[in-house]
């Protein structure tokens, strides 16, 4: 990774979501064992490295053995969007790294990424755009402001984080490398991992 100091990279923690049910996989995706460690744990090796403090968000912590703090989403079943809003409650600094369990291949270069992005962002979000159009919301830098919208949006009903984020000013990055968007939904997509 390229030297970085503190001033390039707003001020932040990460949070992988591990609450999903898995249904198009079969099985818990975060547990599921990829190269030796459970899928969520790669996610969140790579965050360990550029960020202070990063968290589980979704599940009991007998789910994954680690020694990473874990809390529950806002509201249970209520799908990606309430464990945004639970990080962002949890979160003590500024601006926080949300990934999805199942981008195992995130690196650290794409969160001093967004990092970077999010210390000149005005608004609460910072929301990579891949090349083929696709915004990702699952692997984005959130502002602690972020809250209070997102919660209302949730507790209004909305489940859509593209959707509740209708509610808040965010500001887009172009990534070419899609690298970190690479999701594992299925068992065949473990098979094209590189």
């Amino acid at each position: 990774m390229p030297s970085l100091t503190e001033q390039d990279l707003a001020p932040a923690e990460g949070f992988v979501l591990i609450g999903g049910r898995s249904t198009r996989f079969g099985r818990d995706k975060a547990s599921y064992p990829l190269a030796g460690k459970p899928m969520a744990l790669h996610v969140a090796a790579a965050m360990r490295t550029v960020l202070p403090r990063v968290t589980l968000v979704g599940k009991a912590r007998q789910a994954i053995e680690t020694d990473l703090p874990v809390i529950p989403d806002a509201v249970k079943g209520a799908g990606p969007l309430a464990g945004i809003v639970a990080a962002l409650h949890h979160l003590r600094e500024p601006w926080c790294v949300i990934s999805a369990c199942d981008m195992p291949l995130a690196s650290d270069r794409q969160i001093a990424s967004l990092l970077r992005a999010a210390a000149l962002c005005r608004g609460e979000a910072v929301i990579p755009r891949t090349p083929d159009g696709h915004l990702q919301p699952l692997f984005a830098a959130y502002r602690k402001t972020a809250r209070k919208p997102l919660a209302e949006a949730l507790s209004r009903g909305t489940r859509k984080v593209l959707a509740a984020l209708d509610s808040v000013a965010w500001s887009e990055l172009e990534f070419s490398d899609l690298t970190a968007f690479t999701n594992v939904n299925s068992r065949a997509d473990l098979h094209a991992l590189p």
